[in-house]
């Protein structure tokens, strides 16, 4: 699945953004100079997601674990995302894509679901109140 998810984000900046006119540098010894195709994501203001040699992204998860399960589970359970083939995406799997994306690990993320509601008195997530309370916030400034 990461490595669909790697030449979707690669076709489409192929497709999308042709690299400008760059000024090839002559080869300065082991330094590693960013690629025309590179540059040109940078000239477009355009968020480097992949970082050259990494196996993770430059996205970080800032909210506390209990936060992302309960986010993204919801997200699932409301059959929001479908496989290319749309047939629906395993929970794990949606999950660890996630996780990889947002470089979180959580290793038992159903059983920390769980125990979080069993501790909960109301059975209402405090970040997805959080989110809808800064939602209508925000309608309500447009408005």
């Amino acid at each position: 699945m990461l490595d669909q998810l790697f030449f979707h984000r690669i076709q489409h900046l192929d497709k999308y953004f042709s690299p400008k006119n760059i000024v090839q540098v002559p080869n300065i010894g082991d330094i590693s100079l960013p690629t025309p195709k590179e540059l040109s994501v940078y000239h477009k203001g355009q968020l480097s997601l992949f970082p050259k040699e990494s196996g993770s992204t430059n996205l970080k998860w800032n909210r506390d674990k209990v936060a992302f399960v309960e986010l993204f589970v919801s997200v699932h359970e409301s059959k929001a995302i479908l496989g290319k083939n749309g047939l629906p995406v395993s929970k794990k799997d949606f999950l660890e894509l996630l996780m990889w994306f947002f470089n979180i690990r959580i290793s038992q993320w159903s059983r920390l679901l769980n125990s979080a509601m069993e501790r909960k008195i109301k059975r209402e997530s405090e970040y997805l109140l959080e989110l809808s309370t800064i939602y209508n916030e925000m309608a309500t400034k447009r408005l």
